[in-house]
C-alpha cells in the first residue's frame, strides 16, 4: 500500500505495533519531504475492510487551514480586513457583546463565545433539509452572548467560528454557504475532499471511526459534527489531499504554478497572533495560534523545529508543516484517544518519522520557549 521513494519502514512498524495493542484500527499517512512524497496506509477501516491510501477519513479541525487560505484570498482582494467587525458584513451577528467581534477574533478563537452550538436545542424546530439545519445553527449563534470581551481570551471553538467565517466570506464574495471550502477543493485539485460525509460511498471506501472506551461520548459528538457539511469541522477526504493544503502553506501560497495567496499572506497566516496563556502544561483550549493555524511546535512533537505549524483535529488527525526541514505530514489514526494519549501517539510518530528521514536533532528549548 506504499508508493514512495522515502524509507518509512520504521513508521509502518510503529503503526502496526499500535494496531496490535488496540490503540487504533488503522492509520493513513501522507508525507512530503524535500520533493519526495510517501503515502502509506496500515490496518483496517474500522468495519473490517482494509484501510487504503484512498479511504476517505474525517479531517475534523485539521481542515481549518483551508478556511485560513480562503480568508487570505479575500484579505488580499481588499474585501475584508483582520479588524473588520463581523456585524459590518453580517448585520444579524449582533447582541450579547458580539458587535465587538472582529474577523481576527474568528480566526484566533478569541470571539469570547463558548461554543454556542454545543447547546443547540432542536425541540420544536422544523427540520427537513440542510438549509433548515443551517437556519437552526445560525439562530443559535445569533442568540449567543460573549463570555468575555472579544479579543482578550482564547476559547477554542470547533464549529461556530468557522461557520460564521464561511458566512462572512460568502457575503463578500457572493458565494453560498460552504463555497469558501468547495472553491478551494476545486482550485487545489482535492478530488476526494467533501463537505460532510459522502454516504453514497460504499462502506469499505470510508472509515468507521473508533474510540477508546473512555472516548465514546467524544466520538459520538465528533461523528455528528464531521458528518455535516460544516467548514472547518465537517470535511472528509484522504490524507494525501489534506497534505496538499500544507504544501500550499509551505510553498508561500502557491499550488501547481497558481498563486492562491502571496508569500506575505502565507507568512501572516502561519505567524502567531494569539500568544496563549503561559502554563506549565499545554492547554487544549488556550495555546499559541495564528490565523486558523496552530503555531505551538510542542503540540506536534519535540523533534519539530521552532517554525513548525499546522493543525490537529478530533484527537484523530494532524496536519504538520515544518519549514526548517521542508516537511509536510498529514496523518489520520482510526482510534480516538484522550488528550494525553493523543499527544503521546503524535510524539511517537514524529520521533519515528524524523529518524526515518534522518533529520537532525535540534537543541531542546525551555518550556517557556515552546
Amino acid at each position: 500500500m506504499t508508493s514512495t521513494t522515502l524509507q518509512l519502514g520504521a513508521v509502518e512498524e510503529l503503526f502496526e505495533a499500535e494496531i496490535a495493542r488496540g490503540v487504533e484500527t488503522g492509520v493513513q499517512l501522507s508525507v512530503a519531504h524535500a520533493g519526495r512524497v510517501a503515502d502509506l496506509a496500515v490496518g483496517d477501516n474500522g468495519a473490517g475492510a482494509p484501510l487504503t491510501t484512498g479511504t476517505r477519513v474525517p479531517w475534523t479541525c485539521s481542515s481549518k487551514p483551508i478556511g485560513a487560505l480562503a480568508f487570505g484570498a479575500a484579505w488580499e482582494s481588499g474585501a475584508l480586513d483582520l479588524d473588520t467587525r463581523v456585524v459590518e458584513v453580517l448585520p444579524g451577528f449582533t447582541g450579547g457583546g458580539k458587535e465587538e467581534v472582529r474577523v481576527r477574533d474568528l480566526l484566533t478563537h478569541t470571539t469570547g463565545l463558548d461554543e454556542p452550538l454545543g447547546g443547540v436545542d432542536p425541540a420544536g424546530a422544523q427540520v427537513s433539509s440542510w438549509a433548515d439545519v443551517e437556519d437552526l445553527l445560525w439562530g443559535t449563534i445569533q442568540a449567543a452572548r460573549t463570555e468575555v470581551l472579544p479579543g482578550t481570551r482564547m476559547i477554542y471553538n470547533a464549529v461556530t467560528n468557522w461557520f460564521v467565517l464561511d458566512r462572512v466570506l460568502g457575503a463578500v464574495t457572493g458565494g453560498a454557504p460552504g463555497d469558501s471550502y468547495r472553491s478551494l477543493f476545486d482550485r487545489l485539485g482535492l478530488t476526494t475532499a467533501t463537505l460532510g460525509a459522502d454516504w453514497s460511498l460504499p462502506a469499505e471506501q470510508r472509515v468507521t471511526p473508533h474510540a477508546s472506551p473512555d472516548q465514546e461520548a467524544g466520538l459520538a459528538t465528533m461523528n455528528l459534527v464531521s458528518a455535516m457539511p460544516l467548514p472547518g469541522a465537517g470535511v472528509w477526504g484522504t490524507m494525501a489531499d489534506l497534505r496538499v493544503v500544507g504544501d500550499v502553506l509551505l510553498a508561500g501560497g502557491r499550488h501547481a504554478g497558481e498563486r492562491l495567496v502571496g508569500p506575505a499572506t502565507a507568512q501572516a497566516l502561519t505567524a502567531t497572533h494569539w500568544p496563549g496563556t503561559p502554563r506549565k502544561h499545554i492547554d487544549d483550549s488556550d495555546f499559541p495560534y495564528g490565523l486558523g493555524i496552530m503555531t505551538l511546535p510542542s503540540i506536534f512533537g519535540r523533534r519539530c523545529s521552532f517554525r513548525t505549524y499546522g493543525h490537529a483535529g478530533g484527537n484523530t488527525s494532524t496536519l504538520l508543516v515544518d519549514p526548517r526541514f521542508d516537511l509536510v505530514v498529514a496523518v489520520y489514526w482510526n482510534g480516538r484517544l484522550d488528550d494525553v494519549k493523543t499527544f503521546a501517539r503524535r510524539y511517537a510518530l514524529v520521533r519515528a518519522l524524523y529518524d526515518a528521514l534522518d533529520l537532525p536533532r535540534l537543541p531542546q528549548r525551555r518550556p517557556s520557549e515552546q
